[in-house]
């Protein structure tokens, strides 16, 4: 369970009832500790002018629910996607959305509709798709239309999320109207059980489905594919308790595979069957430790002294080295407190001991990428595309290349809501580039049918070039 530490009170103001003084308190700590305010100092002047007009809405208090949306829609003027309020439990319609690729669909629905699953939506209580998304853009933490998207559709069935932003109409109810031109109406929510109901009958691929490990191979004929989902390993697992004096779990700990030692498993049978092509899946990968993406590159051929790097700085704060005593140098840290810095200039090296590969592929490789790539899966993305090392496939991902990151968990004092603040900035290797979303060298997309019935173009195209 993620551990979060409590914010000092920084300013209390005795008018203020608990929300209005967690607003005020929000701010001073984002002006001293997020590199926003270095970054962008007209983006976050915005906020702090908005955090005025949220607290004079809160006169009245808010609901549990209610107020981590309003900090959310607030956190938006930043464009940082790694800072968010973690919302708590509300009332729930009896449907779930996702979105894929474009298209917003019906997940799953109480069994009293049976017929819904798996259909594009085209308007939620007549107000089309894209008068939607315009919405989620202005309420979710987000650096670009895909991940508000993604995000966003997790609240589409949130009573007080579709309150918030005017979508319930007034009897309660909510009415999907569909591409195939038929509708219906869901009445208003009163719980429902979510063992009975209808979910998509999504067919997997037989190679490129989604599996439940970190990291994974299969080889089809003189093709590796290998499927990329979370940058963590045992390695990286037992250097974040080391960096954040965290208990490890032993059990999570032996459970998870070192990815020096996965690489070369897959190396050896590579060579044991003379395959010639490797495809690198990060379609699944939300992110982690981007040590592993060294690696990879390391085991690919590639010397990171060879490239062109991100520039990575850190915002430098009393409280940040308060929560994390041993992951930086005191000399040198407590110099520099409220700049924004180059990591490597404060933090301790703690990368002594990284293992090391003992075999490398010197074959053709391809990677995939997608709407759910995204943190550290996407700087390696990047990485790869601003140094021209290898192609890249699929659609643009949830993530800007240029962003901020290193998500630290905390928790406001009066109402105890918990957030996520990034505290570091990511300056990609080619600075001239300001895409909001990192864009494939090559545009290979599924159709969101294809999809549901296990088709894959990406894995289609890479056996045929």
């Amino acid at each position: 369970m993620m551990e979060y530490f409590p914010i000092p009170v920084l300013q209390q103001d005795k008018r203020y009832n608990p929300y209005q003084n967690d607003v005020m308190n929000l701010i001073y700590f984002l002006k001293e500790f997020h590199p926003s305010p270095l970054i962008d100092e007209k983006a976050f002047a915005l906020m702090e002018k908005q955090s005025e007009v949220l607290c004079g809405m809160l006169v009245q208090g808010a609901t549990g629910s209610m107020f981590p949306m309003r900090l959310n829609k607030l956190f938006t003027l930043l464009r940082d996607a790694h800072t968010f309020a973690m919302p708590k439990d509300s009332v729930a319609y009896p449907f779930t959305i996702r979105y894929y690729e474009g298209d917003f669909y019906v997940y799953a629905i109480t069994s009293s509709f049976p017929d819904c699953t798996g259909k594009r939506i085209e308007c939620i209580n007549g107000k089309s798709i894209d008068s939607i998304t315009q919405l989620l853009m202005e309420n979710i933490p987000s650096e670009n239309r895909i991940k508000a998207c993604i995000t966003g559709s997790y609240f589409l069935n949130q009573v007080d999320f579709l309150r918030m932003i005017d979508v319930i109409n007034e009897v309660g109810t909510v009415c999907f109207t569909f591409s195939d031109g038929s509708e219906v109406c869901i009445p208003s929510a009163d719980g429902w059980d979510t063992h009975s109901c209808h979910y998509v009958n999504m067919m997997p691929h037989p190679v490129t489905g989604k599996k439940e490990e970190p990291f994974s191979y299969k080889i089809t004929g003189k093709t590796c594919y290998m499927q990329f989902n979370s940058m963590i390993d045992r390695f990286t697992y037992q250097l974040g308790c080391r960096m954040t004096n965290t208990a490890m779990d032993d059990k999570i700990s032996q459970s998870l595979l070192l990815f020096t030692d996965f690489l070369d498993g897959m190396c050896q049978e590579i060579n044991e069957r003379h395959i010639s092509k490797l495809v690198v899946d990060m379609r699944y990968n939300g992110g982690g430790n981007s040590l592993l993406g060294d690696i990879l590159l390391d085991f690919l051929g590639i010397s990171m002294n060879d490239i062109c790097p991100f520039k990575s700085y850190l915002r430098v704060s009393g409280f940040l080295r308060e929560c994390y005593p041993s992951l930086f140098v005191p000399e040198k840290y407590d110099k520099m407190k409220g700049m924004l810095v180059e990591q490597k200039e404060v933090v301790a090296n703690q990368f002594c001991d990284v293992p090391k590969v003992k075999k490398r592929f010197h074959g053709e490789t391809v990677f995939i990428q997608g709407q759910n790539t995204f943190s550290s899966a996407n700087l390696l993305l990047t990485l790869i595309k601003d140094n021209g090392l290898f192609p890249l496939i699929g659609t643009p991902t949830s993530q800007s290349p240029t962003c901020y990151g290193d998500v630290f968990p905390i928790q406001l004092p009066f109402t105890n809501t918990c957030l996520h603040i990034s505290h570091s900035y990511f300056l990609r290797p080619n600075e001239a580039n300001v895409e909001t979303s990192l864009s494939p060298d090559i545009i290979v997309c599924n159709s969101l049918e294809d999809r549901l019935a296990g088709a894959d173009a990406c894995w289609k195209w890479a056996l045929r070039h």
